[in-house]
């Protein structure tokens, strides 16, 4: 029989078994008959109906008690059947959520082709919170020796003054490498800030730091600021 075309045929047994031990044994989408799932169903009520019959014959009987095993066997690879296969459509809408275009969307039934477009539609939306996630915009102060405007791309501060003036407008002095790191909106810790800072932006906030304030933001900012001894990590414990 042509399991990959037939459509018309009604399922044996032999039929099923053999198509679980072709997805058991292949990481990669076997072609099926394209009335896969009501051709399992098929077999199964099929089943039920022989075992219906042979109840009302004789409950007792041998050829019950087989019928009755075959049906709960017929059931079993069903769902194994479906639960590889769907493993495999799952892996695949994955992939072409992600931009994929040789995936072997042919092979599916109607049913999976389903399955796939759903699950491929939910992948594409979660695959945009890293692939749109914002750029931190990190204060740079290690560039220029005096004040300057900030330019579009990033928010410029005055150089620290030293140490023995009184601190007016310093800020925190942060590495320029920190200007190319990504910050992750999952990616945050808790700080207290140690002295007062003068303004800055974040990825999506500005910051107005006193000292003593205790303030969550991304970790590559808090790291810059701890480095350089203006704020410090604070561990949460429950």
């Amino acid at each position: 029989m042509n399991t990959v075309a037939g459509t018309s045929d009604g399922m044996t047994f032999e039929e099923l078994t053999s198509i679980y031990s072709v997805e058991l044994r292949s990481n990669a989408l076997s072609g099926v008959r394209k009335d896969l799932y009501p051709a399992m169903m098929a077999l199964f009520k099929e089943q039920v109906a022989r075992c219906d019959a042979l109840a009302s014959r004789d409950p007792d009987s041998i050829m019950f008690d087989g019928a009755v095993s075959r049906k709960k066997n017929i059931q079993k690879y069903m769902k194994m059947v479906t639960e590889l296969r769907m493993k495999k459509i799952a892996d695949m809408a994955v992939r072409s959520a992600m931009g994929a275009t040789n995936n072997p969307v042919q092979l599916l039934t109607i049913e999976e082709r389903r399955f796939h477009d759903g699950t491929m539609e939910a992948a594409a939306m979660h695959w945009t919170i890293v692939d749109k996630r914002t750029r931190a915009v990190v204060p740079d102060i290690t560039a220029a020796a005096a004040p300057r405007e900030p330019s579009a791309e990033e928010v410029g501060m005055p150089e620290e003054e030293p140490a023995d003036e009184p601190v007016s407008e310093t800020g925190p002095e942060l590495p320029q490498e920190a200007l190319t790191e990504e910050a992750h909106t999952d990616d945050t810790v808790i700080i207290r800030v140690l002295e007062d800072l003068p303004r800055f932006s974040g990825p999506d906030r500005d910051y107005d730091l006193r000292k003593e304030d205790v303030v969550r933001m991304p970790a590559v900012m808090a790291h810059a600021l701890v480095n350089r001894d203006k704020a410090e990590i604070i561990e949460i414990t429950l």
